[in-house]
């Protein structure tokens, strides 16, 4: 499987965001989750996005009742400006890293 980004879409402040090093929790298949390297959390709008390294060792999913759902921490986080499409109604993708040309 290849290397991949997780890009999630969120509400919250990207200031915030950034300053905790983590996002949310998440529904992440467990199975994508040795193969994240990076994150990219994107403003509703599109507009703006932190991204930054997935830090593996400090996200962990959350205990039953949410046990399919990982709190996303991150490391050298830093606010973008961008322009992604945002039609798609789903709040999580995952993006391969370096896709075939």
């Amino acid at each position: 499987m290849p290397k991949l980004i997780l890009q999630v879409r969120t509400k919250d402040n990207l200031l915030e965001l950034l300053a905790k090093n983590q996002t949310g929790d998440w529904i992440v298949a467990k199975e994508k989750t040795h193969h994240i390297t990076h994150i990219q959390v994107l403003n509703w709008e599109g507009t703006q996005m932190i991204e930054g390294i997935f830090d593996r060792n400090a996200s962990y999913y959350l205990t039953p009742p949410n046990a399919n759902r990982l709190l996303v921490k991150f490391l050298d986080g830093r606010i973008v400006n961008c322009k992604v499409k945002v039609g798609d109604p789903y709040a999580l993708r995952y993006l391969e890293e370096n896709p075939p040309t």
